[in-house]
């Protein structure tokens, strides 16, 4: 008696390794190891449920081969309340699948299949072959089906416990794209507006709406919301749902909004129901918005604290790249101010040319709108644009406001403003990107420019910048003459395409020009 208490105890102590696994692929080795040590006479394959592939394989020889989760014999298996001779479960259920029985009965040796089902789910399969060579049998002895069926009994529970895990870490590792998706976005006003559609990608839901938070008015603006028939009210501290959200800085995350105590008896956010999930989207130092989803009772799926925890990682990737842009879009409106003043004093000395460069960046940006270039490439062209002549502050004022034409000697003086431009920017990594748009914004395509480079030697955005200047000085009184008409600078214009610019640039040019003109 003695003697069977002990055994009956080593044995459910030699069980009790499965609980302590890891990783899936170490408690899969576990079970084959005791299976082993219990069948000698069979070798145990295990084939895992990969949900991400939608199909079961063996975790330890991955890529061997694969069987689709939608197929005939994976939703008979699922049925299968134990182990069953395989030639049997091929006889009775899926008899025309003789592909299939190739694999398993002959390449692999199986003889015994044993599902591991949890909650009408198929985990996993066990899969009992006959070692190479050996004679197969046609089932396995009772004692060995006990064994097997104990041993199922807690694999499936610590299976259930390593899907769940696993599709925990594909959450988290899908999580990790996050941010690059957020820079993808071109502005601020971009990223708020695609916020639930981005969400709606980490974590599913049947209404949601994201509030900005107005730091002078104090209150909640909704922005964007979908699943919601009308716009959301406007917010004070405590109103609703994403009101307490707003004053408490917590999320809140609710199964049931209709039985909770306190939530079920306020009236405002009423389109938030079922379970709902509330978060805060802030830094260290100031609340930027609130964003609420919620799945309805009816969904099967109610959103949980795993959901919680999601969406505040997502809801801190957030924040950081809100205020990351808004610090961005502050410096550099700091840095264009400056920038901007500068070409201001320097234009100041002539009141011909005065205004000259903030015309020619407005012109600019307009033709890189019409070409549909990115907000990165328009930058760079707004930055250009302002100062394409900055290097004329090393030019002599005599020159500069001489009121009549300009002698050999002078002109090749004035010439050098393009390198003096070059040089002043060189030395900032600002302005890294601009300068050779600065330096080249006098060349030709023909190569006859100041520097006798040909189209494709210098960076193409130069010949942007080369239209909206020439068109600014045609359109403006000089000393020696009056300004052009737009229809009699748009034709000395047209007879510069394939010398100064080409004839896109001229097109988006004049689409720039109406489309100002329909403002």
């Amino acid at each position: 008696m003695n003697n069977v208490c002990y055994s009956e105890l080593e044995h459910q102590f030699s069980l009790d390794a499965l609980d302590d696994w890891e990783t899936t692929s170490g408690l899969v080795e576990s079970a084959i190891r005791m299976m082993r040590d219990r069948l000698p006479e069979a070798e145990a394959r295990i084939f895992s449920h990969a949900s991400e592939a939608r199909e079961y394989r063996e975790i330890d020889r991955e890529g061997l081969s694969s069987i689709p989760e939608d197929s005939l014999f994976i939703a008979c298996l699922s049925m299968c309340g134990s182990g069953v001779p395989l030639s049997s479960f091929f006889n009775d259920f899926v008899p025309d699948d003789s592909l299939l029985r190739y694999l398993l009965e002959d390449s692999y040796g199986g003889f015994y299949i044993v599902p591991v089902v949890h909650r009408f789910s198929l985990l996993a399969f066990i899969l009992l072959c006959a070692p190479e060579g050996a004679e197969k049998p046609d089932t396995i002895l009772p004692a060995e089906a006990s064994f097997v069926a104990e041993l199922v009994g807690r694999l499936r529970i610590n299976l259930y416990a390593a899907s769940i895990a696993d599709s925990r870490q594909r959450e988290l590792l899908k999580l990790a794209e996050f941010p690059q998706v957020l820079r993808s976005r071109q502005s601020v006003a971009e990223l708020t507006s695609r916020i639930l559609d981005d969400l709606q990608k980490e974590v599913a839901f049947d209404a949601g709406v994201y509030y900005e938070f107005e730091e002078y008015l104090d209150r909640l603006l909704p922005v964007v919301w979908q699943g919601i028939p009308e716009a959301p009210p406007v917010l004070a501290p405590g109103d609703g749902i994403s009101g307490h959200t707003m004053v408490n800085r917590k999320a809140i995350s609710v199964p049931d909004r209709a039985r909770h105590p306190s939530f079920s008896r306020i009236e405002g956010e009423a389109f938030l129901q079922g379970s709902f999930l509330s978060v805060p989207i802030y830094t260290d130092k100031r609340l930027i918005g609130v964003v609420s989803l919620c799945r309805y009772s009816d969904n099967p799926h109610p959103l949980g604290v795993e959901h919680r925890y999601t969406l505040e990682i997502a809801a801190s990737f957030l924040a950081t790249e809100i205020n990351n842009r808004q610090l961005y879009d502050e410096l550099e409106q700091s840095y264009f101010s400056t920038v901007s003043s500068l070409s201001r004093a320097l234009e100041a000395k002539d009141h011909y040319t005065r205004g000259h460069s903030e015309r020619v960046m407005t012109l600019a940006v307009g033709i890189a709108h019409e070409l549909g270039l990115s907000a990165e490439s328009t930058r760079r062209i707004r930055y250009a644009a302002i100062l394409h002549d900055i290097g004329k502050i090393g030019i002599s004022d005599s020159i500069i406001t001489k009121p009549s034409s300009l002698t050999a000697v002078e002109y090749a003086e004035i010439k050098r403003h393009t390198d003096i431009g070059y040089d002043i920017v060189n030395d900032s990594r600002f302005f890294e990107d601009i300068r050779d748009l600065i330096k080249y914004h006098h060349e030709k395509m023909d190569g006859t420019g100041y520097y006798a480079k040909h189209k494709g030697d210098y960076p193409w955005e130069a010949m942007i910048i080369s239209i909206a200047d020439i068109y600014d000085a045609l359109t403006s009184d000089r000393p020696y003459r009056e300004a052009f008409s737009e229809s009699r600078a748009l034709k000395s214009l047209e007879e510069l395409i394939g010398i100064h610019f080409d004839r896109r640039i001229f097109d988006a040019f004049k689409s720039c020009l109406s489309r100002s003109r329909s403002d």
